[in-house]
């Protein structure tokens, strides 16, 4: 092989070698939290529907509700190998969904950026684009569900609904989604029904 036609080749094996870099790291984004936002909820709607519109919401697009208090939920998401946790504070007008947790999607606190007149950027935290996708897809349908909010369920005690809820719990513990003291304040409250 000549030496040019070896040059050529070289070069090539390095521009395709590079451009794989880069798709790699294009797969990378800034956390974009939502802020606190409207969720076109009708006025005077009682704040156990609000949380029954972000429960179905999160039924919708797949996110497990794993702790739930007045004001406050805990979600995930879990898709394939990855998975995903986020804090959903919610009030009679607004919603706002913050990072908490995640697995497997190439979570960067303080991700070095480079140097700019002389100085380190950082752009973290970042994190894989897809968690980002997701968090979009349901805050959208929090907010078409909170159009028109399903009422809220009166509280049962049902032994087999109780049964079930805790075998949820105790799934998600298993996978390590639940902290055991996160499993424990929800079996209490669900034993306390």
């Amino acid at each position: 092989m000549s030496r040019y036609r070896l040059r050529v080749a070289t070069l090539y094996l390095v521009l395709m070698f590079s451009s794989v870099g880069s798709i790699g790291a294009a797969a990378s984004d800034s956390i974009r939290n939502i802020p606190p936002t409207a969720h076109d909820a009708p006025p005077g709607t009682p704040l156990a529907d609000i949380a029954e519109a972000i429960k179905a919401a999160a039924d919708d697009e797949g996110w497990t509700i794993t702790i739930e208090e007045p004001g406050l939920m805990h979600a995930s998401l879990l898709i394939r190998r990855h998975s995903a946790s986020v804090i959903i504070r919610y009030d009679e007008s607004n919603y706002s969904i913050d990072y908490e947790d995640s697995i497997n999607l190439n979570y960067r606190p303080d991700d070095y950026a480079g140097r700019r007149n002389m100085r380190v950027v950082m752009k973290g935290p970042r994190i894989h684009s897809n968690y980002n996708v997701w968090v979009d897809r349901f805050a959208k349908r929090i907010e078409m569900v909170a159009m028109h909010p399903p009422k809220a369920k009166p509280r049962t005690s049902n032994p087999l609904f109780v049964a079930d809820e805790l075998e949820k719990l105790a799934g998600l513990l298993r996978q390590g989604l639940l902290s055991r003291e996160e499993f424990d304040r929800q079996k209490a409250k669900l034993l306390a029904q």
